[in-house]
């Protein structure tokens, strides 16, 4: 993770509140992504995480968790003392959230939905004709649900190397910077999304990945 003046590193706070105001002033054309079922979604895990967010010209570090198990997706995003400040539930698709702060209410938790589903749970299927074991394409591009989405892997490893989304007039970009694991646990270790319309980054660590 990147290191940050110690000042910086007393709450994600402020940083979450100013993207509270990036979504909310969003153009009203641009709706938020829509929200999938769980169960779709692969593979069931719980993640923690170390968060660095950027937001209006000021970087701030916090935590999180994802518990992903059937058709309930849970994250939890705690400041860096451990208290919690914000709790989305996806439970079958239907998608509901808790602010522990003022303000926070107002963040449209689909957002923060469709962010972790991009980084950690789905991308461009496979082709089913390729043999086991093939090396992907350089590139891969398809539809997913309204969202187009590209992905680009490294040619030398065949690791996937970064993930283009858009839909309805955004767009996010996301680099996956390490990956750690082997074989069904093989997963990205380090990961940072770019949403320049809404004018936010954020880069997460992942400190545990425990299969469920």
């Amino acid at each position: 993770m990147r290191r940050l003046d110690p000042r910086c590193r007393a709450a994600l706070l402020p940083a979450l509140l100013l993207l509270v105001a990036v979504t909310a002033c969003r153009p009203r054309a641009i709706p938020a992504p829509d929200p999938v079922d769980p169960a779709s979604l692969s593979p069931d895990v719980r993640i923690e995480q170390s968060l660095w967010l950027q937001a209006g010209g000021q970087s701030f570090l916090g935590r999180g968790v994802i518990v992903k198990r059937g058709a309930r997706l849970d994250l939890v995003v705690l400041a860096p003392t451990g208290n919690r400040l914000l709790t989305v539930r996806n439970d079958g698709g239907t998608v509901t959230s808790e602010a522990r702060v003022a303000g926070l209410e107002r963040l449209d938790p689909r957002f923060l939905l469709a962010d972790v589903r991009w980084a950690f749970f789905g991308g461009c299927p496979p082709d089913p004709a390729s043999a086991p074991g093939t090396p992907p394409p350089a590139r891969r591009a398809c539809k997913v649900g309204n969202a187009k989405v590209v992905d680009t892997f490294d040619p030398a490893t065949g690791a996937l190397s970064r993930r283009e989304v858009s839909w309805k007039g955004l767009a996010s970009r996301l680099d996956f910077l390490e990956w750690a694991g082997e074989g069904a646990d093989r997963h990205p270790a380090k990961v940072r999304l770019v949403n320049d319309r809404l004018g936010y980054t954020w880069e997460t660590q992942v400190d545990g990945w425990q299969g469920l």
